[in-house]
């Protein structure tokens, strides 16, 4: 017979492939700005990329999403805080349940802050330091929650991006002065 019994693998597979036309899943932190805003724009415009760009102010990457031309129908913005734990393990279970069970192909933690002429420390929530935890302890965190809902994808990787050369506020961007 030409017909087979659907199993729960063939429909899920089917209800994954409608929702993401065999694209890569690709998550990327900071794509409002920067390299993370540039990375969104040029994956989602290639047709072979759904982005998940997590952001601070969904507002904020509206309107950058509008100026800049990224294609929406290949992108979606979910809120995050990276000051906050809570706020990532939400951010993980969001892209959990965006997903359904299509695995992710890509993580890339980008998203930072940097204030070299900060004469104060400033403090998250969970009692770090601002920089510790938004630009290292937050993104170990969310590669630790994504990392198993990696598992199945061709060829994954997590990337880790190190730069203060993305935004042109910034001393290696040329912006700011170091005091």
């Amino acid at each position: 017979s030409k017909f087979k019994t659907p199993t729960m693998t063939n429909l899920r597979n089917m209800i994954r492939g409608q929702k993401f036309d065999g694209k890569k899943l690709v998550v990327i932190t900071g794509t409002s700005s920067g390299m993370g805003k540039m990375a969104a724009k040029h994956l989602s415009r290639t047709g072979e990329y759904h982005v998940i760009g997590g952001v601070r102010d969904l507002s904020k990457m509206s309107t950058v999403a509008k100026l800049e031309g990224i294609n929406t129908e290949n992108f979606t913005p979910m809120y995050v805080d990276l000051a906050s734990f809570a706020s990532v393990r939400d951010f993980a279970k969001k892209i959990e349940d965006f997903r359904a069970d299509k695995p992710i192909d890509r993580l890339v933690c980008n998203a930072a802050v940097y204030q070299p002429t900060l004469d104060y420390a400033k403090w998250t929530e969970d009692d770090h330091e601002q920089q510790m935890q938004i630009n290292y302890l937050s993104h170990f965190l969310l590669t630790s929650l994504i990392m198993p809902k990696m598992e199945g994808a061709e060829e994954p990787r997590c990337v880790m991006v190190g730069s203060v050369t993305g935004n042109d506020n910034t001393v290696g961007g040329g912006g700011v002065w170091p005091v």
